[in-house]
């Protein structure tokens, strides 16, 4: 019995609120926006319930640490696609490549200003948890 209730606690019910969200952002997607992916939605509204408090990180934090833990075993279908179709890829191989180094300065260059406007934001919060 205590098996079934691990599982069911540690795995499942993690696992339902994951799939939960991921549709609900893909309603969200097919009737009101359509240029964000629904995945994306779903991901955004779990972070939201979990800053909330309305989904508790106490469940979710053993199926995310098993799953980073694990994440390169998620990785290799894609791995895998990308091989098989390598051939039909290398005709656009720099461009590719030149995109995939655009899109990582401004990702980076972003971040790094959102996290900038972050700790000013809280400086006072940081100061104050550095002193205790």
């Amino acid at each position: 019995m205590n098996k079934l209730k691990y599982l069911t606690l540690k795995i499942i019910l993690p696992i339902l609120i994951l799939f939960l969200f991921q549709y609900i952002g893909i309603l969200i997607n097919k009737y009101f926006i359509n240029y964000v992916p629904g995945a994306i939605i779903g991901m955004l509204l779990l972070l939201a319930a979990l800053r909330l408090k309305i989904v508790p990180y106490i469940i979710m934090k053993d199926f995310t640490n098993i799953f980073i833990k694990h994440i390169s075993f998620f990785l290799i279908p894609t791995t895998v696609s990308i091989i098989s179709i390598f051939s039909l890829l290398n005709n656009e191989l720099p461009i590719i490549i030149g995109v995939l180094i655009i899109s990582l300065i401004i990702v980076l260059t972003s971040v790094g200003y959102f996290v900038v406007f972050l700790t000013k934001n809280n400086e006072s919060y940081i100061e104050d948890k550095e002193i205790k």
